[in-house]
């Protein structure tokens, strides 16, 4: 009777689909000896490749359908280039563009449409004298930065139609808009800028004028993605297909020491992963999951206007191994933790993800990008009761993200959604598990610790059920 209370304790706390407890080893079994066995795959979804890169890139960047490569005005991409490479085959090949401003180069090798923004520039941008905050900041010794007047429509005008001129001449077929809800207007060192907008137009709202030029670059039919523009939802979100976050799962941060590395000699300020980015003192994943719950209601809000999926770019730094047991030089390791944990992260809630590794590129690479949840089920995430930690189902799979826990853990997970008697795959483990009569599944849970403070990490698994023909 004690069991049962237990049982039913669970169920009424945790929700209606889920009841987890934790078992001990022997519920555990692998099935490594089937044969036949394989779950459905398809092409990733956002990838960043430099259209310039090696071919070994340029062959991960193909397995993808939207992939950000650089910029669209660059002079060495154009579309005899792109073709040459295979990049025109890539169902979204796009092109970075910084959105408030452009750079104006002080050697004078300048663009048309630059020369005649320069030219006007007392008109069409908010700093023609300056400041040239951008390349300031930067130290950029090469350039000024000025900042568009959107409430002049004739430049508006102009912009679209630079950029699909630019489009065309690349090659690229869609775009990628950096600084894109406009925000910083708002800032202290942007505010005699916003002054000026004001001054010349006291009756528009300089975000709701960005709107318009999204809105004019919908109307054209161009893809394009934009970068945080849910930091201006009620201008931008309604224009826009797929917007970007960055960072709210993971981030890569500077360690503030010195470490030797395999082939790279000493690093200094070398970069280790932050799985708790969001505040300075978040320790768990509840704080990204504030943020995610409220982008998912935006993106239910804005379904209706055309918005289809948030993309959620992560950064990770490489893992670090030591080389030798008694001796500190280490070598660089695919960050695989990170990864699963980012991936499946945004896996909660049917996002788009990607992590990168901007230390080492080659390191970000992995298959679970390439894996087919199918389609998403129930009306949200379920929190895991016997463990701090929650899960999502889909038609061909489930994720799950843990919090950090000190020791290794077995854990039984029955769900309604769990297909009963079915082989499933544990992508991380790369090893095949099967599920009970009773739509349940024990799963091992290792905790991977840092190697430099030895403190546990947070976790993410994926699991795909064999694909029936």
């Amino acid at each position: 009777m004690k069991l049962f209370l237990l049982f039913f304790t669970l169920f009424s706390l945790y929700g209606e689909d889920v009841v987890s407890f934790k078992s001990d080893e022997s519920s555990y079994r692998v099935y490594n000896d089937v044969k036949g066995l394989r779950v459905d795959k398809k092409m990733g979804d956002y990838a960043l490749v430099s259209a310039l890169s090696d071919q070994d890139a340029l062959n991960w960047a193909k397995k993808f359908k939207i992939v950000e490569m650089g910029g669209v005005d660059n002079p060495k991409a154009t579309k005899d280039f792109l073709k040459k490479r295979g990049i025109l085959n890539i169902p979204y090949h796009i092109g970075y563009d910084w959105m408030p401003a452009f750079y104006y180069y002080t050697s004078g090798n300048n663009r048309e449409f630059v020369k005649w923004l320069y030219k006007n520039r007392f008109t069409t941008t908010l700093n023609p004298d300056g400041p040239f905050i951008h390349c300031k900041e930067n130290g950029y010794d090469w350039c000024r930065d000025y900042f568009y007047d959107w409430g002049n429509e004739d430049l508006l005008n102009k912009r679209v139609d630079d950029l699909c001129q630019s489009m065309k001449k690349s090659g690229f077929n869609g775009l990628f808009f950096d600084w894109a809800p406009g925000i910083f207007i708002k800032s202290k060192k942007f505010k005699k800028m916003h002054e000026t907008f004001k001054k010349r137009h006291p009756q528009k709202i300089y975000v709701k004028q960005v709107g318009k030029f999204y809105k004019k670059l919908k109307d054209k039919g161009i893809f394009f993605v934009t970068n945080q523009a849910f930091r201006n939802e009620k201008y931008l979100l309604k224009y826009i297909t797929y917007d970007m976050t960055e960072s709210y799962i993971t981030t890569d941060k500077k360690s503030g020491k010195k470490i030797r590395i395999e082939g790279r000699g000493w690093v200094d300020n070398f970069k280790v992963t932050n799985y708790f980015p969001i505040y300075k003192d978040s320790t768990g994943i509840k704080d990204s999951l504030h943020f995610i719950n409220l982008l998912t209601k935006y993106k239910k809000r804005y379904k209706k206007s055309g918005f289809k999926n948030f993309i959620y770019l992560n950064y990770l730094a490489p893992e670090y191994e030591k080389v030798y047991p008694s001796f500190p030089v280490y070598r660089l390791k695919k960050p695989k933790n990170g990864i699963y944990f980012s991936y499946a992260m945004a896996k909660l809630t049917d996002n788009i993800v990607y992590a990168e590794v901007t230390f080492d590129k080659r390191l970000e690479r992995d298959d679970i990008y390439f894996y087919d949840l199918g389609k998403v089920l129930g009306e949200s995430y379920e929190k895991i009761g016997a463990i701090d930690g929650y899960v999502r189902f889909y038609t061909k799979g489930f994720v799950l993200v843990v919090n950090p826990h000190k020791d290794r853990i077995f854990l039984t997970i029955k769900s309604k959604y769990i297909p009963k008697n079915r082989y499933i795959y544990d992508a991380y483990n790369d090893s095949w598990l099967k599920s009970g009569s009773s739509s349940s599944l024990t799963v091992k849970l290792d905790f991977q610790r840092d190697i430099f403070t030895k403190q546990p990490l947070p976790l993410g698994r994926v699991y795909l059920y064999n694909a029936i023909n």
